[in-house]
């Protein structure tokens, strides 16, 4: 089954670096994503400072915004993709197994927008050290960097796992990217609630007063628990849901 997965693993690759390059669908190219990291890891690093290293903007920029900026666009078109190319119906008929097909999809999507992620925060450290740094290195504390790392990789196959839930039936990209997001959606505007410079000041007072009681570590270990549970749900729906004859008809 894992060489399965990796088979699976390595054709979504391929798929990958040709929509990259790809002038059929720009919003999915290099471009865009040369764009959203020059925005999240140059211009707001060196428009916050040194806070940077500590704000929870960043972390929403890193862990919420990149993550959909490309899961976005690669989870919800893994069987649209198929079903449009005409290479569904050759792909079901192989003999891989139904997880190992599923498995090799969401991992791919998932640890591609992970990787993304890691890339972002890595160039957001260069950009800083660039700028303001002075006869020393700037990094991330150990806590920061364990934080963003785990719930980045635990939200990233959230995504991944729920675009490939709606690409099963959906007949078109955005069809499939409006269903994962309106399973976002709710899950985004609460942390934005949390996290926005834009909220009030005596909303920032009491999110940072609760904060400092539950404690920082506690609120990192509730939050991994929930996204473990959301992405153990959503994988028993999906494959639940995934079904070779309906997806051929």
């Amino acid at each position: 089954m894992v060489r399965h997965i990796l088979v699976i693993m390595d054709k979504e690759w391929s798929d990958i670096k040709t929509t990259l390059f790809s002038k059929g669908n720009p919003a999915a190219g290099l471009l865009p994503l040369l764009l959203i990291s020059g925005a999240v890891s140059v211009y707001e690093p060196l428009r916050i400072g040194l806070a940077w290293l500590q704000s929870p903007i960043m972390v929403f920029f890193l862990v919420v915004l990149v993550p959909i900026s490309v899961i976005g666009f690669v989870s919800p078109d893994s069987f649209v993709r198929e079903r449009r190319r005409g290479t569904l119906e050759p792909l079901l008929a192989t003999p891989i197994s139904d997880q190992a097909l599923l498995f090799g999809k969401i991992g791919m999507a998932g640890l591609y927008g992970w990787g993304i992620m890691l890339a972002n925060m890595l160039l957001s450290l260069v950009t800083l050290n660039i700028v303001y740094a002075s006869g020393g290195i700037l990094l991330y504390s150990y806590g920061m960097s364990i934080a963003v790392i785990t719930t980045g990789l635990l939200f990233c196959f959230l995504l991944a796992t729920g675009g490939v839930y709606y690409s099963l039936y959906a007949t078109t990209l955005l069809e499939a990217q409006n269903g994962l997001g309106m399973l976002v959606f709710v899950p985004i505007v609460l942390v934005a609630l949390f996290v926005s410079p834009y909220t009030p000041g005596w909303w920032q007072g009491l999110v940072a007063q609760g904060v400092a009681t539950i404690g920082v570590p506690v609120l990192f270990l509730i939050s991994v628990a929930i996204l473990l549970v959301m992405n153990g749900v959503l994988l028993v729906v999906t494959q639940a849901h995934f079904q070779r004859k309906r997806l051929i008809f």
